[in-house]
């Protein structure tokens, strides 16, 4: 009778740790804390102080939003996707979901972020409107929350059904990086504030970061099965390929990564010594040394992975952490302690939970630190 009941408690236990993996994959966590931070700092851009309510209710959007971009883009790109090794163990790719209701799931996450948005942010931008009138700096515009959060959803639908069909991939690329930039935006007006420097900075930031991510992070690791099957990206087209001897980067596509990456580096180092978040001197410190650090470890990682020998999906992953971290590191000082405890919480999280992270530290860590990072 022990030994039965045992069993079923390892059984329960094993279908509802399944449950929660699958669950992780079908809604991508681990790529989540790059969506939650969008609308937190650019509330935090505008309003440092805000409360915990109004954060958890952008967090909440954040979470709807994601859930659409990533579930609708599995249902668009499910043909391609079940030939991806990667994608194999995909709940969508196995059939124990199917495009009905995946897609019923992703488009039921459009009105809830309204939803979520008219519940715990209303009372916050009708408190801050019926404020005495606020002086804004000449560069500073506005614009309405639920126009900016519905520009972000349609843009992102167009690049979920037309990103790798696109007979000019950068394009597409483009749709993408604004569908995700708008969500900065809103998070400015969904607070009542008009976007100023800082967001506009960090809008230009995520931008750029998006053509890297799509157009050579993502291309490059799916560019076997893309080329398989007919899709089409801008690491294909600037002549990228899989050979036997490896992964074929050509100088057109290095150029275009090397420019990318120029500015990645360039803005947080300038808005810092620019202060546009208007900091005071302790906050401006350490916002200055945060960024000049991931600018630091972004520059040695890539002389390092230039080097050879290192896994490309550990210089990836350490890469991505450090491109993702620099706008926090921008921003989070200046924070107040509730915003700034969320906004740190969804950044790191995601990232812990990424078997991917740990692999990437092992790879430091393990054999040896490389000696540019060491």
């Amino acid at each position: 009778m022990v030994h039965e009941v045992s069993n079923s408690t390892f059984n329960i236990q094993h279908s509802t740790f399944n449950i929660m993996i699958d669950a992780y994959r079908f809604f991508r966590f681990s790529a989540f804390g790059a969506t939650a931070v969008l609308p937190l700092l650019g509330a935090g851009s505008v309003r440092p102080r805000l409360g915990l309510r109004p954060a958890l209710g952008l967090l909440g959007v954040a979470a709807a939003f994601h859930a659409f971009a990533y579930v609708h883009n599995d249902v668009c790109d499910l043909e391609l996707d079940r030939s991806q090794p990667l994608r194999a163990e995909y709940p969508l790719v196995r059939g124990d979901v199917s495009p009905r209701a995946a897609l019923a799931v992703a488009l039921g996450c459009v009105p809830l972020a309204f939803v979520i948005d008219a519940w715990l942010l209303g009372d916050e931008r009708r408190a801050t409107n019926g404020q005495q009138p606020i002086s804004h700096p000449p560069s500073s515009f506005i614009l309405h929350p639920s126009s900016l959060l519905a520009s972000a959803f349609a843009l992102m639908a167009a690049y979920n059904r037309w990103g790798k069909a696109c007979p000019f991939p950068p394009a597409t690329d483009l749709l993408q990086g604004a569908g995700w930039t708008l969500l900065i935006a809103y998070g400015a007006a969904a607070v009542g504030r008009p976007a100023g420097r800082l967001t506009g900075a960090l809008m230009a930031y995520e931008l750029l970061l998006i053509l890297m991510v799509n157009g050579v992070h993502g291309a490059l690791r799916d560019i076997g099965n893309d080329r398989g099957r007919g899709a089409y990206t801008t690491a294909i087209m600037l002549g990228a390929a899989e050979t036997p001897d490896g992964l074929r980067v050509p100088a057109g596509l290095l150029a275009y990564a090397l420019a990318l990456q120029a500015g990645l580096l360039a803005l947080p180092l300038w808005a810092a010594t620019e202060n546009l978040g208007s900091y005071r001197a302790s906050h401006g410190t350490v916002v200055a040394f945060g960024v000049s650090g991931t600018v630091g470890l972004t520059v040695a990682l890539l002389a390092e992975a230039a080097r050879g020998g290192a896994r490309p999906a550990d210089v990836g992953m350490l890469h991505l952490i450090l491109l993702l971290s620099a706008p926090v590191a921008l921003v989070a000082p200046g924070l107040g302690p509730p915003l700034r405890a969320v906004t740190l919480l969804a950044h790191t999280l995601p990232l812990l939970a990424n078997g991917m992270t740990y692999d990437a530290l092992r790879w430091i860590c393990g054999s040896g630190i490389p000696s540019s990072l060491s």
